[in-house]
């Protein structure tokens, strides 16, 4: 049994964003944040590379500039769990035709 902790990854346009989820998943054991970022093409370049490979899911904000969640999605070498993490309820079919495992506003 592997008592390791599922490595997630937070991408959200807003830092005030992020820092509220860090501190909402801080508390859980099973759950290390890996890393995150503001910047939708720093976090594909990350998540593609070989840091990201360990990433087992991700929280996804859908509407950012330059490429939205959607868009990061399609170009992941590999999906891990994907969480979308918004403020828009009109996503929540398409989040689940992109097999997301969750939707959060």
């Amino acid at each position: 049994m592997n008592d390791s902790p599922l490595r997630a990854y937070l991408v959200d346009d807003e830092p005030l964003a992020i820092e509220r989820l860090e501190r909402l998943l801080a508390n859980s054991n099973s759950l290390e944040i890996a890393g995150s970022a503001t910047d939708p093409t720093e976090a594909l370049e990350f998540l593609n590379g070989e840091s990201g490979e360990s990433v087992g899911v991700l929280f996804l904000d859908i509407q950012m500039p330059v490429m939205n969640g959607f868009e990061l999605l399609s170009r992941l070498k590999r999906q891990p769990f994907v969480i979308l993490a918004t403020a828009y309820d009109e996503y929540a079919l398409k989040a689940f035709e992109v097999n997301s495992f969750d939707y959060l506003m």
